[in-house]
């Protein structure tokens, strides 16, 4: 026997659909950072406890930049591109200069300093272009600094951009804000996201969908 369901069951469901893909992509960001860490605590003794609840943000700011140094430097292992990740941790997350310092000797010590170069300069384009895509959306951030706190966002914004034909209610945005708020972990705006949400979905809406690319 077919099963009939209305638009609005239908598109309920399309919602949780990508929401559960939402939150996929943050245990996804979550993962890199994960594995980063137990790389250099394993095989260098290096303390990471600094990292606390950022997991899920910093996963999404190297995400992109780790694919990117796989697929250009095959000859790379594992644990060196995790060391060449926790170089761009300590540079973008961290204030503690020593530790940045004491890495960056061992980075190189094992030559791999032109290597850090190459994943920095494809950090500081990655920062660049999602600063830039936020602040197009008009969203007032009270520091430079905090903006980072967002880039848990950079692996979300097609998925957020695709949410356009769904049409959501504000209860449905309150229930991703929410969620998204709880699961980074951070004292994050909860008001920021849902003004993000709202102007990704309505610039995707106006002028298409925007990609952030390190290619």
């Amino acid at each position: 026997m077919d099963i009939i369901i209305t638009e609005s069951q239908y598109m309920n469901l399309l919602f949780k659909r990508h929401k559960n893909k939402i939150f996929e992509v943050l245990q996804d960001n979550k993962s890199i950072t994960q594995k980063i860490i137990r790389d250099v605590e394993t095989q260098f003794g290096i303390d990471c406890t600094f990292i606390g609840s950022y997991d899920t943000v910093i996963g999404g700011f190297l995400g992109p930049i780790s694919d990117y140094m796989v697929n250009r430097y095959s000859n790379l292992s594992r644990i060196e591109i995790s060391l060449l990740m926790f170089g761009l941790i300590l540079t973008f997350f961290s204030d503690n200069k020593e530790k940045l310092y004491n890495v960056l000797q061992l980075i190189k010590e094992k030559k791999l300093i032109s290597f850090f170069d190459r994943s920095l300069s494809k950090a500081y384009d990655l920062k660049e272009a999602f600063f830039s895509f936020l602040e197009s959306l008009n969203v007032r951030f009270s520091k430079i600094s905090s903006m980072m706190s967002y880039t848990f966002l950079i692996p979300l914004i097609p998925l957020l951009q695709d949410m356009v034909v769904l049409d959501m209610s504000e209860e449905q945005i309150d229930i991703l804000v929410t969620g998204l708020a709880n699961y980074t972990g951070l004292s994050i705006s909860a008001a920021i996201i849902y003004d993000l949400i709202e102007k990704i979905i309505e610039r995707s809406e106006t002028v298409g969908n925007v990609s952030i690319s390190l290619i």
